[in-house]
């Protein structure tokens, strides 16, 4: 069973709010490359850093994930 991120909710926060990636890692505090693995799919990153990005954009936790 995989387990989906729901980049959207990243990628129009970006959008809307006109950050660059690299200016939305250091609000987070988390790592471009962190960043990056979560945009593309690729799950090796620690939760707590999705937790933050969460944090950062005033989402509920659960918006996070797809269902």
């Amino acid at each position: 069973m995989k387990h989906q991120i729901n980049v959207t909710v990243i990628e129009k926060y970006l959008k809307t709010h006109k950050l660059s990636k690299r200016k939305f890692c250091r609000l987070c505090k988390i790592s471009p490359s962190t960043l990056n693995k979560i945009l593309n799919g690729d799950y090796h990153f620690y939760i707590s850093n999705l937790w933050k990005i969460a944090n950062f954009m005033g989402v509920p936790f659960a918006e996070m994930f797809t269902a």
